[in-house]
């Protein structure tokens, strides 16, 4: 049985804010479980009607004894709901978790027998009126009555807690299956749709590039990217990961057509390691940066520039750079969202093991850079 009770960071690391502060459904159930235990343990004090003097002293030491029995409880419980967030993270198996639990329990019920006796023993001690034959040494008998009588309350306490959490977490579980399979359901209606006929469209494509005069060699080597581009958008539609050889063709096809466009306005080159070309890389990863290198940056400057693409490999890590002339703007309201979804979706495919990161220089350059682990299996499939 695995078990994984809290929610996470996204690095993977629980929010500190909610383990101290815990939700209102947690205090709603603190409140009931020891008010329950409270109402046990004073009302019989409360009933008990006292024979004299000395015994309304020893009444009033024992009412603020409880009274500090329950803080201690429920401060106790607490620094135990904090202690199992962090031993419980990430998830881990039942067995494990009591193993690694019962020490951290009984350290918080000896914490809590230990000042409860001693509290208790200082109060009677200083209380006028108490009578001279009040036991006020510490006995074997009493303090394990208390530490066993706190290890019951903590134990029930850890197992409703756990419980609670857990079945939770199940429905939190089913929830996010019914999500997931909802967008499933979508991206396979919306990958039906874009594969409608995909060949009517190549054939059509095909049929107005032979209705151009051979002479017309620019239109002709448009319509010929144009339809290379359309086929490794098609393509990749099934495919998570692409062989980065197959994303620089996709590249180069992209950069070409622009150039048709821009002409002079636009040069380009791409640098590749050879030994690069098979390591996986999500499709349009690169061909997003340099889209965004040719309108962010080519279109605004005059006279244009250099788009420069490398592929490098270090040891472990696939590093991407797209350098482009130009300087970094903030995006107005409701733009950005290619990169948005770029970080998204190098998130939940590696992780925290991929990095983009977007910088000027005084150059007047902007670099786009992506690192990507090549050894790591992708959190999706």
């Amino acid at each position: 049985m695995s078990i994984m009770l809290d929610p996470a960071m996204p690095d993977g690391r629980p929010e500190s804010r909610r383990i101290w502060l815990g939700t209102p459904g947690y205090w709603l159930c603190q409140l009931f479980g020891w008010g329950g235990v409270g109402f046990a343990v004073l009302s019989p004090l409360f009933i008990y009607q006292p024979r004299n003097a000395a015994d309304e002293v020893v009444l009033g030491v024992a009412i603020e004894s409880r009274i500090l029995f329950l803080f201690l409880g429920i401060a106790g419980s607490h620094l135990l709901r904090a202690i199992h967030f962090r031993l419980l993270r990430g998830g881990s198996g039942l067995f494990r978790f009591i193993l690694r639990a019962l020490p951290c329990l009984l350290m918080v019920c000896a914490i809590q027998t230990l000042w409860l006796e001693a509290d208790f023993r200082a109060r009677a001690s200083s209380r006028p009126g108490m009578p001279e034959d009040f036991p006020l040494a510490w006995t074997a008998a009493d303090v394990l009555d208390d530490f066993t009588y706190y290890l019951a309350l903590m134990v029930i306490w850890t197992g409703f807690y756990i419980c609670l959490r857990h079945l939770r977490d199940q429905q939190r579980a089913r929830l996010d299956r019914a999500r997931l399979e909802a967008a499933v359901r979508e991206s396979e209606l919306r990958a039906l749709k874009a594969q409608i006929n995909p060949h009517f469209l190549f054939n059509s494509l095909n049929s107005l590039r032979s209705l151009l005069p051979f002479e017309m060699e620019k239109p002709r080597e448009a319509i010929t990217r144009l339809a290379d581009l359309l086929r490794a958008s098609l393509g990749s539609g099934q495919e998570t990961l692409i062989p980065l050889r197959i994303e620089l063709e996709t590249v180069e096809n992209y950069l070409a057509i622009e150039q048709l466009r821009h002409e002079d306005a636009l040069r380009w080159r791409i640098d590749a390691d050879p030994a690069a070309g098979e390591v996986p890389v999500p499709p349009f990863l690169l061909q997003g940066l340099v889209e965004n290198a040719v309108k962010h940056g080519i279109c605004r400057i005059e006279g244009g520039g250099e788009v420069i693409t490398e592929a490098r490999l270090s040891g472990e890590i696939l590093r991407l750079r797209v350098t482009n002339p130009g300087r970094l703007l903030h995006p107005a309201p409701g733009r950005g969202v290619g990169l948005a979804n770029l970080r998204a979706r190098l998130e939940l495919l590696f992780g925290q093991s991929a990095t983009f990161a977007l910088s000027d220089s005084n150059a007047g350059t902007v670099e786009a850079l992506v690192e990507l682990p090549i050894s790591s299996t992708p959190l999706i499939p």
